[in-house]
């Protein structure tokens, strides 16, 4: 119970800032010396960021719903439409990361039990942040569907243990010219499907789970812990995005990394 609590932590915290979830999550299983059921533990946790963060932003999550469901029946309310509009740019973002996240889904579920392979990617994602800047002021309601292949090639390319999925799209969206707190919003709205999909694609590995002893009670801690650390998470990105320090994250990564690579050893 208490490791669920841990991961929790680890998780919630992690994966909206731009400093790779599934870094810290591997650093903790392999310090905390935790058995791995599959994936289904990084599943449940996953499943409390995203409730997270649709919770945080349910009022756009409605938005984008109505709107899409209005541009599928071919009606048109005015105040809906650029939510229409960028809800359809999510499901391509969305689309973008499942296609190539399954097609390349047992090499990278073979790159989770590398600690030391992580750490190089999470010293990338450092670079990454380090060198995104915001170009020019763009809203995240003006997304097209450029922005959308960007973002999602970000997205999908963050599956790769130790590259950041905030930190990618943020970035991605910093260059096809969004504001800074707007690229993270259209961040952690793109999470809330790929996050999600990814945690009930993980729940495969629940009866795995149950043989090596997880109970029911335990991953709902985890569950639960993720959420309520996944929530302030977003709150705290939200306001260092706003405030430019982005570039702090990036040397946490850099440094972090490269602490992992001294003190991993042969994994």
């Amino acid at each position: 119970m208490l490791n669920m609590v841990v991961l929790g932590l680890v998780q919630g915290f992690t994966e909206f800032l731009p400093v790779s979830s599934t870094a810290h999550l591997l650093f903790a299983e392999a310090l905390l010396g935790i058995r791995r059921p599959g994936i289904l533990l990084e599943a449940v946790l996953h499943l409390g960021t995203a409730a997270a963060a649709v919770i945080l932003f349910w009022g756009d999550v409605r938005r984008l719903v109505a709107g899409w469901v209005l541009s599928v029946q071919r009606r048109s309310d005015p105040a809906l439409v650029a939510y229409g509009r960028v809800a359809w740019v999510i499901i391509l973002i969305t689309a973008i990361t499942a296609a190539l996240g399954l097609a390349f889904r047992d090499p990278l579920e073979r790159m989770f039990s590398s600690v030391r392979g992580t750490a190089v990617q999470l010293m990338a994602t450092g670079l990454i942040l380090l060198v995104a800047r915001e170009r020019s002021g763009r809203a995240w309601t003006d997304a097209t569907a450029a922005d959308g292949v960007a973002v999602g090639l970000a997205q999908a390319a963050s599956i790769i243990p130790g590259l950041s999925r905030s930190g990618t799209t943020i970035a991605a969206a910093l260059w096809r010219g969004m504001r800074r707190d707007d690229a993270a919003r259209l961040s952690f709205l793109a999470a809330i499907p790929a996050v999600a999909g990814a945690g009930l694609v993980g729940l495969a590995d629940l009866s795995l789970g149950e043989a090596m002893g997880y109970t029911p009670a335990q991953l709902l801690v985890g569950f639960a812990v993720s959420l309520a650390s996944g929530a302030a998470a977003i709150r705290w990105l939200l306001w260092a995005v706003r405030r430019g320090q982005l570039r702090y994250f990036g040397i946490y990564c850099v440094a972090a990394g490269a602490v992992v690579l001294v003190i991993g050893g042969g994994r």
